[in-house]
């Protein structure tokens, strides 16, 4: 086990902090293609409670991946240094949330280098986005992009191929997107809607893109069914809705459409209960009208576990990738830390755990197995994995009140 001692030395005009990150060996002792056991190296990014998720970009142009959790990013592909973009201000992790909840990068302004955007609490803060000048010593420029982001899992993706980056969410209840105009980047972003109103929760669970009929086009999952994307969107025309409820529980949070078990169409992934228990793939069934999707539990709760190998409570953050290096895409989750505080919700006090769950397709179907990450770490709302250090395998990042942190994967 290795083990780095952390140094740290603020430098109060820049606001740029050099940090050795502590990493520690931890093998989940679990075959990749080669026969090799995967392991992960440990690095802690942070012990502050800051923000409750993660991405990744090339902030400083150097072709490196750089990670973005709360008001710092980290330079890849070590991560050892930091650089504040705001104000840094540590929260204390039996509260409620900070005003970061999720991190997108992409190049907003159009000059070639990577924005950073900030989605805070959906009935609190706005949504913002920082301007990356160019400099590492500098708190960068920010411009709000929109009153509010509802859903509990937004993401942000390209959905109609226009080239333009989208924030997947409802409003005024709709469901739509939220998307800058790239002549005019630093004006508010406006929203598109797709869907007719609906009184929908602002703290909905359950939501996620993916192409679910198979048709080429991406569409929008929610718990409660999936929006079609039409073949022709110019004109903003409402886009079909298939209702039908995937988790019968609260509803999750990211949700995934991929073909699980290798019968060529394309199934769901989703948490059952984000404060709660459960995580299923619902397989989809062909029918002469809207394809059904069948329940297929991977975890349960603890009566469970014999069967499934693990239970955890709160998979508030999931991921697709494959881990293993095998073809098929595995997931990564984790138990998120104290949502509502260290009194609320089911189990608040047990194991802070990082799980990824192997997808395998076998004689008699499909079986997913648990392989732990971490236990001293948790989730938050949005999680980390892909290839941050570029090697050709799978690593993980993670943020909850408990800091931040990534999980090199190594042989």
């Amino acid at each position: 086990m290795t083990h780095w001692v952390t140094v740290t030395l603020s430098i109060a005009c820049s606001l740029t902090i050099w940090t050795f990150a502590s990493a520690q060996e931890v093998s989940t002792g679990s075959p990749d293609t080669t026969g090799d056991a995967i392991g992960f190296q440990r690095l802690v990014l942070s012990d502050q409670y800051y923000c409750d998720g993660v991405a990744s970009g090339d902030i400083d142009g150097d072709g490196d991946l750089d990670i973005v959790a709360g008001p710092f990013w980290y330079e890849g592909p070590e991560f050892q240094v930091s650089h504040a973009f705001y104000e840094p201000v540590p929260l204390p992790p039996a509260e409620s949330p900070s005003n970061s909840m999720f991190s997108f990068v992409a190049d907003f302004s159009g000059d070639g280098r990577q924005d950073i955007l900030v989605l805070g609490r959906v009935h609190k803060h706005e949504a913002v986005w920082y301007e990356n000048p160019g400099t590492t010593d500098d708190l960068w420029q920010k411009h709000v992009a929109f009153h509010r982001v509802r859903g509990e899992s937004p993401t942000m993706i390209d959905l109609d191929g226009d080239g333009v980056p989208q924030v997947i969410c409802h409003w005024d209840g709709c469901w739509g997107s939220i998307q800058p105009d790239p002549s005019q980047p630093t004006q508010p972003w406006r929203f598109i809607r797709i869907g007719a109103p609906e009184d929908w929760p602002q703290f909905y669970h359950g939501q996620g893109v993916g192409d679910v009929n198979h048709d080429g086009r991406l569409d929008l999952i929610l718990n409660d069914g999936w929006y079609e994307q039409p073949q022709i969107v110019a004109g903003n025309p409402q886009w079909k809705f298939h209702r039908g409820r995937f988790s019968q529980g609260r509803g999750g949070a990211q949700m995934f459409s991929q073909d699980i078990d290798g019968d060529g169409d394309q199934d769901v992934i989703s948490a059952i209960d984000a404060h709660g228990w459960g995580l299923a793939w619902y397989e989809h069934v062909k029918t002469d009208t809207d394809p059904t999707f069948k329940e297929h539990l991977i975890m349960g709760d603890r009566s469970a576990i014999k069967q499934y190998g693990v239970a955890f409570t709160q998979p508030h953050a999931l991921a697709l990738a494959d881990i293993n290096g095998d073809g098929l895409p595995d997931i990564v989750t984790g138990k998120r830390r104290w949502a509502h505080g260290p009194d609320g919700d089911i189990e608040p006090a047990a194991l802070p755990v990082v799980y990824w769950f192997e997808l395998r397709r076998e004689a008699g179907g499909v079986r997913y197995v648990p392989h732990m990450i971490d236990d001293a770490s948790g989730v938050g709302v949005q999680i980390l994995a892909t290839d941050l250090n570029q090697d050709g395998r799978i690593d993980v990042a993670t943020a909850s009140k408990l800091g931040t942190f990534v999980f090199l994967q190594k042989p």
